[in-house]
């Protein structure tokens, strides 16, 4: 029998660090998982830095702290893990640590966390730098979790398409046993969250009430859609691409109107993505964005059929952690013995 697996992960979003223990003796199997929240100030900060590009020596000094935050949350993190599942360092093979990504495009990516620290700390083996393994391997670096995808969802004869709606959207393609296409589709809730953050002072739209009690601009939304619409697939993003988008004239509307729109955007994007894949029978979706429900509304509406989580198989939220620890237990990234 395999030992199990950790997977940590903190997306583009840096709202939370999301855990598990897993196990891929036969099957696969979640033994447990758990999120905690970071520092006050880390994801204002991350964002700040993200924005202005890391110009200045003091931004490079915010981004050492943050990365000591990260690392320090990362280890409390798989002590809870272990904590809850009853487990040892001894009993786990590796930990798969995504590190939160500051930059990417696709021929190098960065991101912040010291896998060798967690490793000599936790004492037990980290895998990490599985974007740039990937972009070396001839990949794009992102997205990494469409291998999951099909470990968990593909099935002979049937086609689906399985959405991961973070900070960035992404989509996999499955056609049959095969991963006919995985790509970057659109913002999910990059947009949302910093429109949210900058007008409204959350760090997201709980529920996407206000986006529901907002109205559509049409002309915004044409202008996104025009800026978008040359973006090809396969590809990988970054937020700011997407930040771009937003012009001063943007934060001259009512911010509920503002994330009505974008919610807009976002559905329309995966929409585009599920039209290019010829409309698969099957929709599987997980990510924080399936907890907005207006956006989940819109894209139901926009695609025209019954769409599902990943929720019977395991929680939407540790999709994504669950995945790099997978990406560990293929050996996808660097390794980081313990010294």
């Amino acid at each position: 029998m395999d030992k199990y697996f950790i997977g940590i992960m903190t997306g583009t979003s840096a709202d939370s660090l999301d855990g598990c223990v897993v196990s891929f003796d036969k099957k696969f199997k979640l033994i447990t998982s758990t999120s905690i929240d970071h520092r006050d100030g880390y994801k204002e900060n991350y964002e700040l830095c993200i924005a202005a590009g890391f110009k200045t020596i003091e931004e490079s000094k915010i981004l050492l702290k943050l990365e000591d935050d990260l690392n320090n949350k990362t280890l409390e993190l798989i002590q809870k893990l272990l904590k809850k599942s009853e487990l040892n360092a001894h009993d786990i093979s590796a930990i798969g640590f995504s590190g939160q990504t500051v930059f990417h495009t696709n021929e190098r990516s960065y991101q912040i966390g010291s896998p060798q620290q967690i490793s000599n700390n936790s004492k037990i083996k980290v895998i990490s730098d599985f974007r740039n393994f990937d972009i070396y391997n001839g990949g794009m670096g992102a997205p990494l979790i469409p291998a999951f995808h099909k470990y968990l969802y593909s099935e002979k004869g049937k086609r689906k398409i399985i959405f991961n709606i973070g900070g960035i959207a992404n989509g996999t393609y499955l056609d049959g046993e095969d991963i006919s296409l995985a790509s970057d589709v659109g913002p999910g809730n990059c947009l949302m969250d910093y429109i949210s953050n900058k007008k409204l002072n959350f760090h997201f739209d709980k529920n996407g009430e206000s986006a529901k009690s907002g109205s559509l601009s049409q002309s915004f939304l044409d202008k996104l859609l025009d800026k978008s619409n040359k973006m090809e697939y396969p590809r990988s993003d970054d937020k700011n691409d997407y930040y771009s988008f937003i012009d001063e004239s943007f934060f001259e509307m009512n911010a509920n109107d503002s994330l009505n729109t974008l919610a807009h955007f976002t559905a329309q994007k995966i929409k585009d993505f599920y039209d290019f894949c010829n409309k698969p029978e099957e929709i599987i979706f997980h990510g924080g964005g399936t907890k907005n429900l207006f956006l989940m509304k819109l894209i139901k509406e926009s695609i025209g059929k019954g769409i599902k989580t990943t929720d019977e198989e395991i929680p939407s939220k540790f999709v994504e952690s669950a995945g790099f620890a997978y990406l560990a237990y293929l050996k996808r990234g660097e390794a980081f013995n313990a010294k």
